[in-house]
């Protein structure tokens, strides 16, 4: 199969057949031993379609005039998206591929059709967006966001603020990785990496991140566990956690387990548990403490609404399961899989958690709460509520540096300093009067 047909086969997998983009292009990828050049051709192609899909179909529908299949339409999309934003694809080979793969699939008729309305879009300029009066259905055609999560955007952080948001999360998202202290300082594994050609900035934001570029997943040096890969404002738990040896902690929710590992590379004698609802994970995380080098530790099956944990712990994490409007430009299908309807059911989700979770928190100790959306009902309003309803839990400040902050919760934003959008609290459980 040629890039394009590989291309299409992937992009109709995620969106008609509710795949995960990640997993059928790193299945794909290594299934069809791509060259370099064509596997960078192919991610670009999916995820660039998918991020993009609301303003291709903007674009191409005046100019589809008959009845199309859903395969004919997805190959539109993705021969749009090369004529629009790849400028190092010729429009004549964008198109002559689609024909050729419409004929392929359903003979002269579907490759004629997929040719004039092609053709047609070629020869015109593209339609402005001035013409949508609503303000936040223009920003949505724009960024190819919902309007749902704009207009929610909107009335938490005002239009310019939701633009701002929407824009950086259409950006490309930086690569970071996360240095393993308990075995090398950052500088040093910073050296390593310029030793085997690949570009490594220390990051500003946070102490143990390193800004990377390149095929980092083939150094021998994540082979063997001086780092993972994390982006750096999930990085950021480990700051507001702020393990101190001896502790005993629990990582709630932790699949694939990069915030417990994280805690667990900077606690001398102490010792972390690793939870996950599903068990078919817990492997994975076992895999990656093991590749890491890290002992102390014990990785178990646990459903954290109810979960009896077998100890009492200094410091809990709880990642809880959210909408992921923060990691959109990562997992672009995120966008169109959310409803607005599922809100209410993952704010009753993350405080059932909580609600459990703090039972086992020992008096004094410190429960860190996050989540990888830029959503208020489930960032300030579950920490809200959890604190009001639990008599025994209190706001305790921390900080961020990078940030200018202080303070008990902190929403990152996208466009603040390029990470993802995540949010942090942090509780302290009272001391027994």
């Amino acid at each position: 199969m040629t890039v394009r047909e590989l291309a299409l086969d992937a992009y109709t997998r995620v969106m008609d057949e509710g795949g995960y983009s990640n997993i059928i292009l790193n299945d794909m990828i290594g299934r069809e031993g791509l060259p370099a050049n064509d596997r960078g051709l192919l991610t670009k192609i999916v995820y660039g379609t998918i991020s993009r899909r609301l303003t291709i179909h903007f674009h191409i529908r005046p100019f589809i005039r008959t009845k199309l299949k859903r395969w004919q339409r997805n190959l539109l999309d993705i021969t749009v998206y090369q004529i629009i934003w790849l400028e190092r694809v010729p429009n004549y080979a964008a198109i002559n591929e689609a024909v050729d793969i419409a004929k392929k699939r359903g003979g002269p008729q579907a490759a004629n059709a997929i040719n004039a309305i092609l053709r047609s879009f070629e020869r015109k300029p593209l339609q402005s967006y001035d013409g949508i009066r609503s303000s936040t259905a223009r920003l949505s055609i724009e960024a190819s966001i919902p309007e749902w999560i704009i207009s929610h955007w909107k009335t938490h952080h005002g239009m310019d603020g939701a633009r701002e948001i929407a824009m950086a999360l259409g950006s490309r998202p930086k690569m970071y990785i996360r240095t393993n202290t308990a075995r090398i300082s950052r500088a040093a594994l910073v050296e390593k990496l310029h030793e085997e050609g690949l570009g490594a900035v220390p990051s500003e934001i946070q102490a143990d991140a390193i800004e990377v570029g390149g095929e980092v997943l083939q150094s021998k040096f994540y082979k063997e566990g001086l780092f993972s890969i994390q982006d750096v404002s999930s990085m950021l738990v480990n700051d507001a956690l702020a393990p101190e040896d001896g502790d005993v902690i629990l990582d709630a929710c932790s699949a694939p387990g990069g915030k417990g590992l994280h805690a667990l590379e900077k606690v001398r004698d102490g010792h972390v548990d690793l939870s996950d609802i599903h068990d078919h994970k817990i492997p994975l995380i076992e895999a990656q403490a093991e590749r890491l080098g890290l002992a102390n530790y014990e990785a178990f099956q646990g459903d954290a609404t109810q979960k009896d944990y077998p100890r009492q712990y200094d410091r809990i994490i709880v990642d809880a399961p959210c909408s992921g409007l923060g990691v959109i430009r990562r997992k672009p299908e995120i966008r169109y899989e959310r409803k607005a309807e599922d809100i209410d059911s993952l704010v009753a989700l993350q405080l059932a958690i909580l609600s459990n979770i703090k039972n086992y928190l020992k008096p004094g100790g410190i429960l860190v709460y996050s989540t990888c959306t830029i959503h208020q009902m489930e960032n300030e309003n579950v920490a809200y509520t959890f604190m009001k309803e639990n008599e025994d839990i209190e706001f305790d400040p921390f900080t961020l540096e990078a940030f200018d902050f202080e303070g008990p919760y902190r929403q990152i934003l996208p466009q603040e300093a390029g990470t993802d959008g995540f949010f942090i609290a942090r509780f302290r459980k009272k001391e027994k009067q």
